[in-house]
């Protein structure tokens, strides 16, 4: 089994550990594991989820930052923000996608799966581009809501990781198999987490606006 590999399955379940917990640090996690899966999915003709990758770390650094302006409005640090949710969810890192939201994500996946799965055809190297491209496109619309604090977000990984599991044990990356085979595991138990934390802190602010 690959070296790198192996370290970059350990740093992926180290990422998903504090993600479970919305640790902020888990955005310094977010930014060394694709330096490590951009190298191993072009190794393994998974070109789309390699490319990925590179917007991983762009996002993770926008993760960072939305994280740390709603911890800093929680802890009375910064006053006056006006981006949306952060003043009505207390400052909490998590948060629920607005209704309004849903049809732009679900028309943005649907496109972007068609386009790199159309792209991936064309360029005739990838060997499951169809699935590589939903996997992909199903990756970045999961970080980006991962970024706003959505809880939602986790709905995304319960729909992927078991298929990056197939994927892993076709193109024989073991023991990324097995880091996937973990997510799918917490994002079950890391959406039941994080609604149940939105929604009590929801009963908490609703009786705080009564007093």
């Amino acid at each position: 089994m690959d070296k790198i590999e192996i370290i970059g399955a350990i740093i992926g379940i180290i990422y998903l550990i504090l993600e479970y917990k919305a640790n902020s640090w888990l955005w310094l996690f977010g930014v060394l594991m694709p330096l490590f899966y951009i190298y191993l999915f072009f190794q393994n003709t998974l070109y789309a989820n390699a490319a990925i990758n590179i917007y991983y770390v762009v996002v993770s650094v926008y993760g960072f930052v939305c994280w740390r302006k709603r911890e800093g409005l929680k802890e009375g640090r910064i006053e006056g923000l006006k981006e949306e949710g952060l003043k009505e969810e207390g400052g909490s890192v998590i948060g629920s996608m607005p209704r309004r939201a849903w049809w732009p994500i679900l028309g943005l996946l649907a496109l972007c799966t068609a386009a790199i799965a159309w792209i991936l055809h064309l360029l005739g190297e990838s060997e499951m581009a169809v699935l590589d491209g939903f996997t992909a496109a199903l990756n970045m619309v999961g970080m980006y809501m991962l970024a706003k604090g959505w809880y939602q977000q986790w709905l995304c990984w319960i729909v992927v990781e078991p298929i990056m599991v197939v994927l892993s044990l076709m193109t024989g990356m073991y023991p990324t198999a097995v880091m996937y085979g973990v997510y799918c595991v917490i994002a079950v138990l890391g959406y039941r987490r994080w609604r149940k934390e939105y929604e009590g802190g929801k009963e908490e602010r609703m009786e705080g606006g009564k007093d």
